[in-house]
């Protein structure tokens, strides 16, 4: 019976329990391809010096071509510049896109 309990209480939780989209979508400089885009913009995160200098561990650099929709993947991308303290999961992708010349879309 203890089981059961437990076992309903697990599902119930895992049920309030929802992932949050950070992604944001840019539109990419004029004259970059989306391959030179994708390439700038992971290595600018993954050695963003304010997070560095903050002590914080990289997570992930995401760039994925295209509009929500899936249109126009040769000048937006949905991006994410993320990094972790252990606890939080604070983002630069606003600060590293605007060092590359992108633009919110």
């Amino acid at each position: 019976m203890q089981f059961t309990l437990s076992a309903a209480f697990l599902l119930a939780a895992v049920g309030l329990v929802h992932a949050v989209d950070n992604r944001l979508l840019y539109t990419i400089p004029a004259g970059d391809t989306m391959q030179t885009f994708t390439s700038d913009f992971t290595d600018a995160c993954s050695t963003w010096p304010p997070a560095v200098n903050a002590g914080l561990t990289f997570v992930e650099a995401l760039v994925e071509p295209g509009d929500f929709s899936g249109k126009n993947a040769d000048t937006e991308a949905k991006i994410i510049c993320g990094w972790t303290d252990g606890t939080t999961f604070p983002t630069f992708t606003e600060d590293v896109a605007a060092s590359l010349g992108a633009t919110p879309a």
